[in-house]
C-alpha cells in the first residue's frame, strides 16, 4: 500500500503572530467568571522559558552519556515581559508581596495571579481594520461583536494561560537618553494551580495554550 507525502498549502499556513498583549487577574478559583485586565504596555520581545526537567536512564559503562529513556520530570515556566514602568500604579501589581515598597519582619506567601499573553493582532477586527474588544461569551469568542474568523481562530490558539504564579519585582532605572523612557523586564514565575482537576485537566497544570475550551476548560462558568 502507498503512502503519500503532501506539502502544506502555503497560502493556509500562519507564520506570524506579532507583538503580544499581557492580561492578568488575582488567581482565579475556578468559580467565577475570569475577569482579564490589560496589564500595560511593552516593548520588544515577550518571551518564556519553560525549564523543563528529565530523568533519564542512561548506561555510562556501556554506551556512555547516550539517552536509552527519558521521562519528563515537570517545567519551571518563567515568563519575560519588558513592561513600560512609569505608572507608579504598576509597581504594586508586579511585585511578589503586593506591595510597591519592601521590608518586612517575617516572610510572607507571595501574591498570586493569573496571566494571559494574547497576539495584539488578535484584537483587529478584520472587517474595519480597527481593534476591538475581545470577548468571551461563555460560548465563543468575538472581536467586536463578531465571531472569530479562521485566522483569528488560529491567533487566539497562539494564548498562553498561566493559571497560577506570581511577578518578581523589578528594579528601578533612572536615566536620561531615549526621552528618559522607562522599560523594565519583568519576570513572571508560574506555580501550579490549586484547582481541582475537574477544572484544571492534567497536563493544564501550570499552562494552557490556546483556548482553555478545547482543554475542557470552563472560564465562564457561570455563564
Amino acid at each position: 500500500m502507498a503512502v503519500n507525502y503532501q506539502l502544506q498549502d502555503l497560502d493556509a499556513v500562519l507564520r506570524a503572530i506579532g507583538r503580544g498583549v499581557v492580561f492578568y487577574a488575582p488567581v482565579w478559583d475556578g468559580t467565577s467568571n475570569l475577569a482579564l485586565t490589560h496589564l500595560g504596555d511593552t516593548e520588544g520581545e515577550i518571551t518564556s522559558e519553560t525549564n523543563e526537567a528529565y530523568n533519564d536512564l542512561t548506561l555510562p559503562e556501556l554506551t556512555g552519556d547516550a539517552i536509552h529513556e527519558r521521562k519528563v520530570a515537570g517545567e519551571n515556566p518563567v515568563l519575560t515581559i519588558p513592561l513600560f514602568m512609569a505608572d507608579p500604579a504598576l509597581r504594586a501589581i508586579v511585585s511578589p508581596t503586593g506591595n510597591a515598597s519592601g521590608g518586612y519582619q517575617r516572610q510572607r506567601p507571595v501574591k498570586e495571579y493569573t496571566l494571559v499573553v494574547f497576539p495584539e493582532e488578535l484584537f483587529l477586527d478584520e472587517a474595519t481594520n480597527e481593534y476591538e474588544d475581545l470577548t468571551y461569551t461563555g460560548t465563543e469568542w468575538q472581536v467586536g461583536g463578531q465571531a472569530l474568523t479562521p485566522r483569528q481562530e488560529k491567533l487566539l490558539g497562539q494564548s498562553i494561560w498561566f493559571w497560577r504564579g506570581h511577578f518578581q519585582k523589578p528594579g528601578v532605572t533612572y536615566r536620561s537618553e531615549d526621552g528618559g523612557k522607562l522599560v523594565m523586564p519583568v519576570t513572571f514565575q508560574a506555580m501550579h494551580t490549586k484547582l481541582p482537576l475537574a477544572v484544571i485537566p492534567d497536563g493544564h497544570r501550570l499552562y494552557t495554550v490556546g483556548d482553555p475550551g478545547d482543554a475542557n476548560i470552563d472560564i465562564h462558568p457561570q455563564a
